[in-house]
């Protein structure tokens, strides 16, 4: 994990290593964006950061990576896919395709908080061609809460735990890890509800058309 602790005394360099690690991690999602915003909110309650300026160039980078995602897929089309198609990317980006054709604006933004999800669906979209101007007004949106909701994590863990930036940064990280895979379970559930519901409906329109033939 990169940490900002040792740079806090560097402000400049500080927030240039939030705003990389947010825009880059669409991209290589190894590296640790929440954790980098996270500890900046830390930081910023204990008076070695600003928390405006930790948000902003934490929603800046998100943003920007979204963004540069989104090219990726539409240079890429079919150089992006996945060459097994039963691999966990596949079946992520298969998801993503499919919420996006089916809801569209709200997918992006949900998408945001579920572990691999803002890659999926922001490449996803390029490779769809969504439409721009819908997507980068979406995706404002959800930079602007993702990096709000890091920073003010932070803040919590700061709070708690005063000076040990550490215990701090790990309470806020566990907080938003958890919160992920809860929105994350929340949304297959959803899903699988939604196949059900329509496989119910397929089953009782095909025995009704079953019935009235044989009526006839």
């Amino acid at each position: 994990m990169i940490s900002l602790d040792g740079l806090a005394d560097l402000a400049g360099l500080a927030y240039l290593v939030i705003f990389v690690l947010a825009a880059l991690d669409v991209v290589f999602p190894i590296l640790p964006s929440e954790t980098a915003v996270v500890l900046g909110g830390v930081l910023a309650w204990q008076g070695r950061l600003n928390w405006a300026v930790v948000l902003l160039v934490a929603a800046a980078g998100a943003i920007a990576g979204d963004h540069l995602s989104y090219g990726l897929g539409r240079w890429t089309r079919r150089a992006g896919q996945p060459r097994r198609q039963d691999s966990k990317v596949a079946r992520i980006q298969a998801w993503a395709s499919h919420q996006l054709e089916a809801r569209g604006l709200p997918v992006l933004l949900i998408a945001r908080f579920i572990p691999g999800g803002r890659t999926a669906s922001t490449f996803v979209s390029g490779r769809l061609t969504y439409p721009l101007p819908r997507f980068s007004a979406v995706t404002v949106v959800a930079g602007i809460l993702w990096a709000a909701f890091g920073t003010f994590l932070g803040y919590l863990g700061g709070t708690t735990f005063h000076d040990n930036t550490i215990l701090g940064t790990a309470l806020g990280v566990a907080i938003g890890t958890a919160f992920g895979m809860a929105v994350q379970f929340g949304t297959a559930w959803r899903s699988r509800r939604a196949a059900r519901r329509h496989r119910d409906e397929s089953t009782a329109e095909e025995a009704s058309d079953s019935d009235e033939h044989l009526a006839a």
